[in-house]
């Protein structure tokens, strides 16, 4: 699995960045400085510095990776803290590939994330979706937050296992088409609050037809 290493210099005390990594599915190793990172073993996948409020400070961190034979080539995301008094032009020259704040917003950070990652096409969508569990007529409610080709990641008050099988229904609103997919729990962690869960599932036995519609909802052509 593809790694991302997090160097937080400066924080983010809500931990929002890990939990946004968190819902994407991917694997994170936390440092508190880059020199602890660039001792670790193996190569991360992608960095992410939160940089400290001080642009001497954020240009010695950059040249520490950057010095790196090993992680000159990563790409790598720079976070400003929360009312920085440094600024994204000021940063720009330095060797990131991207430049965000705190807050950081979610749509755009997966975004880049997604890029950087070489990831399968990804549909940031947001849209009720009804839950069957396998052989139950019960139906319950979520909310979507993802959609690839392998599968999708959604929001639920309700608890299901991993390895559960599960039958997500969403309508299209552009067509106004149902979809019901087979679907199997394969990662689940609990929301920033506590007061729901995110869930990630992979699709299973979908008819070639539903391959091709779901390909065109994705690429936003259906």
């Amino acid at each position: 699995m593809k790694t991302i290493f997090l160097i937080e210099r400066s924080p983010d005390v809500f931990h929002t960045v890990e939990y946004y990594i968190k819902e994407g599915g991917l694997s994170y190793t936390s440092f508190r400085a880059p020199d602890e990172a660039v001792m670790a073993e193996g190569l991360p996948a992608l960095i992410i510095l939160f940089g400290s409020n001080n642009l001497q400070e954020i240009r010695d961190d950059i040249g520490i990776l950057k010095n790196n034979p090993a992680f000159a080539r990563i790409h790598k995301m720079l976070i400003l803290p929360f009312t920085s008094s440094v600024t994204e032009a000021q940063c720009k020259p330095l060797d990131v590939q991207a430049i965000l704040s705190i807050p950081v917003q979610k749509l755009q950070f997966q975004t880049l994330v997604s890029k950087f990652l070489n990831r399968a096409p990804r549909r940031v969508f947001r849209i009720l979706v009804s839950i069957q569990q396998d052989g139950s007529n019960v139906r319950y409610s979520g909310i979507s937050i993802d959609f690839s080709e392998s599968g999708m990641a959604f929001e639920c008050v309700t608890e299901f296992q991993v390895g559960e099988y599960l039958l997500l229904s969403f309508v299209n609103p552009r067509t106004r088409s149902r979809f019901s997919l087979k679907t199997e729990v394969v990662r689940k962690t609990s929301t920033p609050t506590g007061s729901s869960v995110f869930y990630g599932v992979m699709f299973r036995q979908l008819s070639s037809k539903e391959i091709r519609e779901l390909n065109a909802f994705i690429t936003g052509g259906a």
